[in-house]
């Protein structure tokens, strides 16, 4: 089965499978309860601002905004897209939004999208590696991937123990290696968050001290797709084709009237 969003071509969703294990709805509601957290949403919205000058320069179709969850609705800055589909992670592991996909099976067309947002989403779900893979299989040449996390050994790590037993937190250099496998090289690696939780995070200066920075709530991940390692190969003119397209010789003149 195929569907199209606004032109966008897509493959095959895959479903829940009827053997997944059931989610309670206790588990639903502590994920809801963890991201409607002032905190949080103030964080959110600080890292959403820190993407401003990056967002602003990436033009093209289509983008691919993975949202931490549906309760997250920060606006992106403005962009030069055509058109941003948003997914986010539910309780039972699959994305959600404009289209219902497992996280390692993507139902885009290879090098769809000329920008890629996940904030927060790597480190909620179980297939994060084949996630990443499908990540980079949608990415355009060129296009750029902006993977946000918490810092697993950040000032914020006591808090989301307490507060987020669903998050899984990783280095930003585990991300760097498993994107550069897939043929996505990292640019930059910036610190946008903030070093306690608080619901006045959005207000804060746009950045904190270089040497504290590190041990911040976040990283923000820069990277962009390589070009395709194949080219084309420059056809020689035939001689036919110089016959039909004559030129005068060297030395010649032509008459003035």
């Amino acid at each position: 089965m195929q569907c199209s969003i606004a032109g966008l071509r897509c493959h095959g969703i895959r479903a829940q499978s009827e053997h997944s294990p059931a989610v309670t709805g206790q588990m639903r509601d502590d994920r809801h309860t963890f991201h409607a957290i002032a905190s949080m949403q103030a964080l959110y919205a600080r890292e959403t601002r820190a993407l401003a000058s990056i967002v602003s320069g990436v033009y093209g179709n289509y983008g691919l905004f993975l949202r931490p969850h549906l309760a997250a609705s920060t606006p992106l800055p403005e962009h030069l897209l055509g058109k941003m589909i948003e997914l986010a992670p539910d309780a039972n592991g699959l994305l959600q939004g404009a289209v219902r996909c497992a996280p390692d099976m993507l139902p885009f067309a290879s090098e769809s999208f000329k920008l890629l947002i996940a904030q927060h989403v790597l480190e909620q779900i179980d297939e994060a590696e084949g996630c990443v893979a499908e990540l980079a299989r949608v990415l355009a040449p060129e296009g750029v991937a902006l993977i946000l996390g918490f810092n697993p050994l950040g000032t914020w790590r006591p808090w989301l123990a307490t507060h987020a037993a669903h998050l899984h937190p990783r280095s930003v250099h585990k991300w760097r290696l498993l994107l550069a496998r897939e043929q996505v090289d990292t640019l930059q690696v910036r610190f946008p968050g903030s070093l306690w939780p608080h619901a006045n995070i959005a207000q804060e200066p746009g950045a904190i001290s270089t040497r504290l920075a590190r041990f911040g709530s976040t990283w923000l991940l820069l990277a962009r797709k390589r070009r395709s390692t194949l080219t084309p190969l420059r056809l020689r003119a035939s001689s036919r084709e110089l016959k039909l397209n004559p030129t005068l010789a060297p030395g010649a003149h032509r008459n003035c009237a």
